[in-house]
């Protein structure tokens, strides 16, 4: 499927994989955090070819926020920490404030979500994935698949925001339909099937 594809990305660089469904985006993000095993080629991160006996310390710096995120029937903050030892409340707080969730949680603070997530809007569920990477602080590589997916125009600008202050200081690819939300990061790199790349912006 990725026969000749070659990117490159520099830390600290923003870059959007765009293209239609089915072009194999989400199947690159997966490549790259190693959920995926790669039949030939080579996958580098930070100078450190990703393999079996390399991929575990690897995703130790990779934050991963699919296009579904899963809501579990816990409260909104146990949904954020998700049982991560070491996770304080002050943690918590900025996590929520830097997804733009703590409205949610202080409205209903000790409240059980549905699993599934079953109340949650479409942005809210979104934005939950997104505290949920904001509580991985030594992550400095972010794997995001189409965080704007069915959202409307004022709610999807909302998620970048929140996910473009979530980057600073930090590598991100994120694979996105969203020519919007591309337009808004670094680099912009068009992905078609069978999967080749083509530049359209630095």
């Amino acid at each position: 499927m990725f026969d000749g594809f070659d990117l490159k990305v520099g830390a600290g660089e923003h870059v959007a994989l765009l293209g239609a469904s089915g072009a194999g985006k989400t199947t690159l993000l997966s490549l790259l955090a190693g959920l995926l095993p790669a039949s030939g080629g080579d996958i580098r991160i930070g100078g450190v070819r990703l393999n079996d006996s390399t991929v575990n310390t690897l995703r130790q710096r990779m934050a991963w926020m699919g296009q579904r995120p899963h809501v579990f029937a816990a409260s909104v903050s146990q949904n954020v920490t998700l049982g991560r030892v070491g996770a304080n409340a002050a943690q918590v707080t900025q996590a929520l404030h830097l997804a733009d969730l703590a409205k949610v949680e202080q409205a209903q603070p000790a409240v059980m979500l549905s699993d599934g997530g079953q109340g949650l809007s479409g942005g809210e569920a979104v934005r939950l994935a997104l505290a949920r990477v904001a509580l991985h602080p030594h992550a400095d590589l972010l794997l995001v698949d189409e965080p704007t997916a069915h959202l409307d125009s004022e709610t999807a600008a909302r998620v970048t925001d929140a996910l473009l202050a979530l980057a600073q200081g930090k590598t991100m690819i994120v694979a996105t339909h969203d020519p919007v939300l591309a337009g808004r990061l670094q680099r912009t790199v068009q992905v078609a099937a069978p999967a080749q790349a083509e530049e359209l912006r630095a």
